[in-house]
């Protein structure tokens, strides 16, 4: 009886123990799963988002892509024209800075400057390295009908020599700022007088939210443009934006 009632409280002793421990076993079981389960929740969770990123950064990098493309208006042999591209209209707020700045041929600084290193100046302040004179600086932007010329697009014209021997920037209202011999200084100018319509030559714009300046003609596109301007009496585009016209 004694031995069997030894028996029953080692068992009862022994139960006791293991109670508690397959609880904590069973706590700990529970507890994986559910840590597996958050887990693998997280996991998906961040898989999305990495998704979701990766398409907005393939978007961004298309889109970044896109906006290097600039829309032009016509082309005309192997030159383009810019009539539709929005003209850097900070280059003329620069510009008007310079306004009453004395005129001095072939001066480069505040003592005095002529008509292409005035162009110089204001681009240098606007951030962008321009040539130093007006035939090197022809080589750059785009062709625009006078009839499309906005505030900042630059203006050629032939002055002492049948290539482009001056130049001025427009700011509205047929108006265009210049380094000019004529006033000793740089200075407003009405572009209809009959000096300068005479010897105006054509109309160049840059583009705004551009890094760098890049030439888009050559010495020789430029004389032909010259050339078929004189023999045609017109803008060589006119033709080009009437068939376009007609088409619309």
């Amino acid at each position: 009886m004694k031995i069997f009632k030894k028996i029953i409280g080692i068992f009862l002793t022994s139960a006791i123990i293991m109670i508690p421990s397959v609880a904590e076993a069973k706590t700990k079981k529970v507890s994986k799963v559910k840590s597996s389960h958050i887990s693998y929740k997280k996991s998906h969770v961040s898989h999305k988002k990495s998704k979701v990123s990766s398409k907005h950064s393939h978007h961004k990098k298309y889109a970044s892509k896109k906006a290097k493309f600039q829309k032009v208006s016509y082309s005309y042999g192997p030159r383009v024209y810019g009539d539709d591209l929005e003209p850097n209209r900070d280059i003329y707020k620069y510009a008007i800075g310079l306004l009453g700045t004395k005129y001095r041929f072939g001066g480069d600084n505040i003592n005095g400057i002529d008509c292409s290193s005035f162009v110089q100046h204001v681009f240098e302040l606007a951030g962008y390295k321009m040539p130093r004179t007006a035939r090197e600086q022809a080589l750059y932007g785009y062709f625009v009908r006078k009839e499309n010329i906005k505030p900042g697009d630059l203006l050629f014209f032939a002055t002492y020599a049948s290539y482009p021997s001056h130049v001025g920037i427009y700011i509205g209202n047929g108006k265009m700022i210049h380094a000019s011999s004529k006033g000793g200084k740089v200075e407003i100018t009405d572009i209809n007088q009959e000096y300068y319509v005479k010897r105006f030559l054509f109309a160049k714009r840059i583009p705004a939210n551009i890094k760098e300046l890049t030439p888009q003609d050559s010495m020789e596109s430029i004389d032909s443009y010259i050339n078929e301007s004189k023999n045609n009496k017109e803008d060589p585009i006119a033709k080009i934006i009437m068939e376009k016209n007609d088409k619309n």
